[in-house]
């Protein structure tokens, strides 16, 4: 008996969802050893090198495939809540795979071009899109201000992009004084330039879920959805190396375009004050730690030549 073949549909408009599923498809691989893959997305060329699939295609070439063949939908909207539940979750238990353990939620990018990104001390991600889920890009050039003050060097990055279902545009804006990358790096080159960087912060949005397949420190504003339904897990861990941050606003009401409660405007949105707090401790722990490696790697290497040198 010959191997079985699945094409998995994957009709998700979001870049970070898209993301969240490539867990889900190494657990499916792993149960079906003897079945090949071929996914159709929205973005193909995120499984060009991943091993859980064979094939990877653009959703449009979805017509071409032969009538008998076996057609697993992993983004149905209309079997669970998505906003309102883990993603990883919404993908894996309609198709009976359950749901997933925090070890199996690690995340993962498949890179295909070589890596010629540099490295900066902060790296942000300007991206606007609901009003809900966006920060002022006045908070965004203050924050960069604050740092390029301290010394560090900053760049910014991001797409702009369309959806498909709603028409919204993505936008992202470059700041005064930091290394402009918006609109000029492959999706490849920005995961580089992530993963080299000493800190990464961004609102929930498809870069997001990007940084999570590196071990960069995160700072990620978390808005009108709660942070665990978008959680990032490494070392098994949904608080390795990152801190979420919210405003005043305690409820994850999924709003996306106007605040609920009409005597407030956004306060789930965090402060400049609330998030350049955080970005300024994470950065002086992150230079304390630097300080300590280099002072243990001094002391082993006097305790091998002696104080005297070789």
């Amino acid at each position: 008996m010959g191997r079985e073949r699945i094409a998995i549909l994957l009709s998700c408009e979001g870049m970070g969802d898209c993301l969240f599923a490539i867990p889900v498809l190494k657990k499916l691989q792993s149960i079906r050893k003897e079945t090949d893959f071929d996914i159709f997305s929205r973005y193909p060329g995120l499984f060009t090198n991943c091993p859980y699939v064979e094939n990877s295609y653009p959703i449009s070439r979805m017509d071409e495939l032969p009538g008998e063949m076996k057609l697993l939908n992993l983004f149905k909207l209309d079997r669970l809540p998505h906003w309102a539940m883990d993603t990883f979750n919404f993908i894996s238990v309609p198709i009976g795979l359950g749901e997933l353990s925090f070890r199996e939620k690690q995340l993962e990018y498949f890179a295909v071009e070589p890596d010629r990104a540099d490295a900066f001390d902060v790296v942000l991600s300007t991206s606007r899109t609901w009003p809900s889920r966006s920060w002022s890009l006045d908070n965004w050039q203050r924050l960069a201000d604050v740092l390029i003050g301290q010394g560090f060097t900053v760049a910014v990055v991001g797409k702009d992009t369309t959806s498909h279902a709603d028409g919204m545009e993505k936008r992202s804006f470059a700041l005064a004084g930091c290394h402009d990358l918006v609109n000029k790096l492959s999706l490849d080159q920005t995961y580089y330039t992530i993963r080299k960087a000493g800190l990464f912060v961004s609102c929930q949005n498809g870069l997001s879920v990007l940084s999570g397949a590196t071990d960069t420190e995160l700072v990620i504003l978390d808005m009108s959805i709660e942070w665990s339904k978008r959680a990032i897990y490494r070392e098994a861990n949904p608080f390795h190396k990152i801190t979420y941050v919210k405003g005043e606003c305690l409820q994850y009401c999924g709003t996306s375009g106007a605040c609920p409660k009409p005597t407030e405007t956004f306060a789930c949105i965090p402060t400049f004050e609330r998030v350049a707090e955080i970005v300024n401790e994470r950065m002086r722990a992150r230079s304390r730690a630097n300080n300590n490696s280099k002072r243990r790697t001094a002391a082993l290497l006097t305790s091998e030549t002696g104080p005297s040198g070789p």
